[in-house]
This record gives structure tokens, C-alpha cells and sequence, in this order.
């Protein structure tokens, strides 16, 4: 995928000075996630993870009292993550002179990219909530901030939508594209057409869809 100018500067993980038990917690919460991933929840043990973090099991139970305390530090690590990134890439600064495509095209390029960097820690984070399925209301807060974001971005460049009712509108295209990303991204769902598709493909099909569904006015982009 080409560099998106508007958001090139985000990234899933960022180096940070940490202090030396920030640094170990981070390990833990790493080796945490491979394992997980590799063999589920129920298979991982807190000797594992120990020894994949490359530390004692007493240091483990010193930062997490159990593996039920790991788990739900891994999923509010992501979550956090998430929801950082996406108070930054929603940022109206960021988007200063950007038009509706500029941000349709940045909102696809930002999720992909989240798609490919957090592809592990989104995996590890959904076998949680499985065993865990009150962590989905948390999830669904987190994609409807995102979606609203990206509303309220578009709709202050209104002027650029031709059509009757501009909110509307808007809240569809935002309903549909999430509908796309969702069975593009997420493995379990059924197969879809969109799925076969290369990003550029796909990036182009939904730029050429909200160009038409908001019916966008040329003249102003």
C-alpha cells in the first residue's frame, strides 16, 4: 500500500521510553499474545508465558495475579491502542485542507493498516472476548466513537455532498463502508467478493462508491 500523506505518521506500536518494569509487563503482555494465538486461552499456561517472556513464573505473578488478570491487560492494551489512534487520526488538524475523498481514502488506508500491524494482538484480543463476551460492549463503544469521527469529518465539509439530505447521507455511506471493511478484514465471516480484491482494488471501488452515493460535486474537491 502507497504511503497516505494525512496519516503516515501512525503506527499499531510505537517505541517509548519505558521503565524497566513497564518493559517487562510489555514482555509478558507479548509473550501473551503469541501464545494465545498459537494455542488458545485455555492451553496457555502462566510457566509459558514465563518462559517465552524470558522470566522467572514468580516475576509473572508479581505484575498479574493470574492468567485471567494477563488476558484482560492484553485486551485493554489493545483497546487503548485502538482507541489512541483513532483520536489521532480523527484529529480535524490532521485533515486541514483534505477533502471527502482525501478522508475516505485516509479512513480506508488507516483501517487496512491497522488490519496488517495489529493483526496478531486483534486475534489474541478476540479469543478473550470469546471466553469473556461482556469485553464486546467495550468493542462496539470503540467502533461507534470511530464511525461518529468520521461523520462528523465529512459532514464538516457538507458543502461537497449534492445530496438532498447530507446526514443521512452520510451516516449510510459510513454503515455501508463498515460493512465492507468488517467482511474484508475480519476471517470468520463469509467470503465476499470484496475479499478477493487487492487493497488497491478494494480502496478504489469504495472511493468510486462515495464519490457516487454522495453524489460529491467536482468542483470543490
Amino acid at each position: 500500500m502507497s504511503e497516505n500523506r494525512w496519516i503516515s505518521d501512525l503506527h499499531w506500536r510505537r517505541e517509548s521510553r519505558q521503565s524497566r518494569s513497564e518493559k517487562t509487563q510489555a514482555a509478558l503482555l507479548d509473550a501473551t499474545e503469541a501464545l494465545i494465538v498459537e494455542k488458545g486461552t485455555d492451553e496457555t499456561s502462566m510457566a509459558e508465558i514465563a518462559k517465552r517472556a524470558g522470566c522467572s513464573v514468580g516475576t509473572v505473578y508479581h505484575h498479574f495475579k493470574n492468567k485471567q488478570a494477563l488476558f484482560f491487560a492484553l485486551f485493554h492494551r489493545m483497546t487503548e491502542t485502538y482507541a489512541e489512534l483513532t483520536l489521532q487520526a480523527s484529529d480535524p488538524l490532521r485533515w486541514e485542507g483534505a477533502g471527502v475523498m482525501d478522508l475516505v481514502k485516509g479512513y480506508i488506508d488507516f483501517m487496512l493498516q491497522l488490519s496488517n500491524e495489529a493483526a496478531a494482538s486483534k486475534a489474541a484480543a478476540a479469543l478473550v472476548v470469546a471466553d469473556h463476551p461482556e469485553l464486546r460492549v467495550h468493542i462496539a463503544e470503540l467502533q461507534s466513537d470511530g464511525r461518529k469521527a468520521m461523520a462528523d469529518l465529512i459532514l464538516a465539509r457538507k458543502e461537497e455532498i449534492r445530496r438532498p439530505n447530507p446526514q443521512q447521507a452520510t451516516a449510510f455511506f459510513i454503515d455501508q463502508l463498515g460493512a465492507m471493511l468488517h467482511a474484508r478484514i475480519d476471517p470468520t465471516q463469509r467470503k465476499a467478493a470484496i475479499a478477493a480484491a487487492s487493497d488497491a482494488q478494494f480502496t478504489q471501488e469504495v472511493l468510486h462508491l462515495a464519490e457516487a452515493y454522495l453524489d460529491l460535486d467536482p468542483c470543490r474537491r
